[in-house]
C-alpha cells in the first residue's frame, strides 16, 4: 500500500532509519507503525539508532583491485569496539563495502548514495541495509566512516602528467588493518606495468606511504598558506634563538627543506635505503624502464584518526 510522507517521518524520528527504509518498512506493515518498527527491529535498523551517540573508533581498513589494476578502492568501516572489529561478519562486511565501492562509480563524497545502492552481496538490500543487519548481529553501532576511489585515467591527480597515459592503482593494508593506502602510479605504456621492476616499486610505495605519512607528492602541491605558515613559525624560532637577519634567512630555508623532506612523498628518505630519496628511487627505475613514470595520487587513512 501507499504510505504518506508524514508517516514516514514520523517513523523515521521515532527509529532514525533512513528514508527508504522507513518507507519499505511501512509498506511491507501495510501503514501500521508498531508492526514497521518490529520490521526495522529485525533488520537491526532500531538497533543502529539506538547506538547514534556511541563512539565508533574501532575498526578496519580494507581495500579492494581489480584484476587488471586500473581500478581500486580504499574504505574504513568503523565499530565501537576492538572485539567487533576482530570479527569475520565485520571484516568480511568491510572487504565487502570495498568492492563494491571499485565496482560502482562511487566517489568519496557522495557516502549517502553509496549507502542507498544495492548491496553487491544482496540484491534485495542495499548497502544501507546491509550495514544496519550487520549493527544488529554485532549489537553494536557500524559506520561507514569514508572511503576513496581511483581509476587509472580519470580526472587528474596531483601527480598528473600528459605523458602518462597508462598505470596501475595498488593498495597496501598494513599488520592489524589499522592502516590502509591507496595509491596510483602511471607510466606510458601498459607493457611497463607488468614489469616486475615496476610492480615491486608500486609496492613499496604504498609501504612508503603507510610509515612515513605524507601529506603530498611533491613540494609544489603543499598549499602557499601552509608554507607561509611553516615560514613563520621557523622564522621566529631562529630569531628566538638571536640569531641575526641573515643568518635567520638561512636557517629558515633549511628546515624548510626538512619540513619538505616529511611531508612531501618525493622529497622523503626511502624506507628501505635512506640514502636515496622517492624522487631518485623513481628516476632511477624510470631509466631502468626507459619511459617516463609518475606518482600520481594516494590517499592513507589509519582507522579512528580525528575522531
Amino acid at each position: 500500500m501507499a504510505v504518506s510522507n508524514e508517516d514516514i517521518l514520523k517513523l523515521r524520528q521515532l527509529t532514525g532509519a533512513g528514508i527508504m527504509d522507513c518507507k519499505r518498512a511501512l509498506e511491507q506493515a501495510d501503514g501500521d507503525s508498531e508492526k514497521a518498527v518490529d520490521i526495522l527491529r529485525k533488520k537491526g535498523v532500531e538497533v543502529a539508532a539506538s547506538r547514534e551517540a556511541k563512539s565508533a573508533t574501532e575498526g578496519v581498513a580494507a581495500s579492494y583491485i581489480e584484476s587488471d589494476g586500473q581500478v581500486g578502492a580504499l574504505v574504513e568501516v568503523n565499530c565501537e569496539t576492538d572485539f567487533a572489529a576482530r570479527s569475520n561478519d565485520f571484516r568480511q562486511f568491510a572487504a565487502n563495502i570495498a568492492m563494491q565501492i571499485a565496482d560502482s562509480e562511487a566517489t568519496s563524497d557522495s557516502l549517502d548514495d553509496l549507502l542507498q545502492q544495492t548491496y553487491i552481496h544482496d540484491a534485495d538490500l542495499t548497502v544501507e541495509e546491509s550495514l544496519n543487519e550487520v549493527t544488529g548481529k554485532l549489537g553494536e553501532r557500524v559506520m561507514l566512516r569514508r572511503f576513496v576511489r581511483y581509476q587509472v585515467g580519470e580526472a587528474s591527480g596531483e601527480g598528473a602528467d600528459e605523458t602518462t597515459t597508462a598505470g596501475t592503482v595498488v593498495s597496501y593494508i598494513h599488520a592489524g588493518e589499522q592502516i590502509g593506502v591507496l595509491v596510483e602510479v602511471d607510466c606510458e605504456s601498459a607493457a611497463a606495468t607488468q614489469s616486475e621492476d615496476f610492480a615491486e616499486f608500486c609496492h613499496n610505495i604504498a609501504m612508503q606511504i603507510a610509515a612515513m605519512q605524507p601529506r603530498w607528492i611533491r613540494q609544489e602541491n603543499v598549499p602557499e598558506a601552509v608554507v607561509d605558515r611553516e615560514r613563520e613559525v621557523l622564522s621566529e624560532q631562529a630569531k628566538a634563538e638571536g640569531k641575526p637577519d641573515h643568518i635567520v634567512e638561512k636557517m629558515v630555508e633549511g628546515r624548510l627543506r626538512k619540513f619538505y623532506s616529511q611531508v612531501c612523498l618525493l622529497d622523503q628518505p626511502y624506507i628501505r635505503d635512506d640514502d636515496i630519496t622517492i624522487e631518485e628511487l623513481l628516476n632511477e627505475l624510470t631509466g631502468k624502464l626507459g619511459e617516463r613514470l609518475a606518482i600520481r595520487r594516494f590517499a592513507r587513512y589509519q582507522v579512528g584518526e580525528d575522531l
